[in-house]
């Protein structure tokens, strides 16, 4: 069976299953957190592991097929379902939410995630290992001090990703002012998907659509909830809602 190896709770993993699927190909997925997926991730890759500007040579996710590792989820999504790439606007489109998206909505959720101990640990509680959740216990103020200055999380790298995000769900939205229900037109393409997948941090798709377990609402701070209601009321959001519900289907795996 094909091996998906992952930071479970990871947008981009996310991406990947979603996919994966989608298309029905069965598949064995091992779940890593933070720091603990390096060294499996790199065994898995074989050197061939960066993907883009925005990963390096352990970056999640990777999927073994046949012995052959597939880095990164747009090289993933291409492989299992390259019906979705219909045009070159599709292609764009993905590159621009891969690099303009993704990295900001995992920061926003960083920010808070890491600003409350008991939601990381819940992430680890819910979707590792009991090993991995805890070594997450004994570790956390170590790892999230890794994860704060690898990913940029402060308050400063919030603000301006919070502005990033905006805009492109501002620009979403105005592609689907004259009533398109897809980003290009009828079709649904790996465009859709991906908007869907990197959007998903700030919106928060239940257990019954995103392929791991995310803290509910409740659980955020104040200024959390504010963010991730704005974020869901946007018609952008509501857009991403409407493909989650209409083409996340949960597919075969170990």
């Amino acid at each position: 069976m094909h091996e998906l190896i992952t930071i479970p709770f990871s947008h981009y993993c996310e991406k990947a299953r979603w996919a994966l699927d989608l298309e029905g190909v069965g598949y064995r997925e091992r779940r890593y957190l933070p720091g603990l997926h390096v060294r499996p991730a790199r065994r898995a890759a074989k050197g061939r592991g960066r993907a883009d500007a925005h990963s390096s040579a352990a970056s999640t996710p990777i999927l073994v097929m046949d012995g052959e590792p597939i880095c990164g989820s747009s090289a993933i999504v291409r492989r299992v379902a390259p019906a979705l790439f219909a045009s070159d606007e599709v292609e764009a489109l993905v590159r621009d939410f891969d690099d303009a998206l993704g990295p900001h909505t995992r920061r926003i959720a960083y920010w808070f995630v890491l600003g409350r101990a008991a939601l990381f640990q819940q992430l680890a509680d819910e979707n590792v290992s009991r090993g991995q959740a805890l070594a997450a216990r004994l570790t956390l103020p170590l790892l999230g001090r890794a994860l704060r200055r690898r990913l940029g999380v402060d308050r400063p790298g919030f603000e301006r990703s919070m502005i990033r995000v905006t805009r492109v769900a501002d620009d979403v939205a105005a592609r689907l002012e004259d009533g398109r229900p897809y980003l290009t037109g009828d079709t649904f393409t790996a465009a859709d998907l991906t908007f869907a997948a990197l959007y998903a941090p700030v919106i928060l798709p239940g257990p019954d659509r995103y392929g791991a377990r995310l803290p509910p609402l409740e659980r955020f701070c104040d200024e959390g909830r504010r963010t991730i209601t704005t974020f869901r009321d946007h018609p952008a959001g509501r857009f991403a809602a409407r493909v989650y519900e209409a083409h996340r289907v949960r597919g075969p795996r170990r």
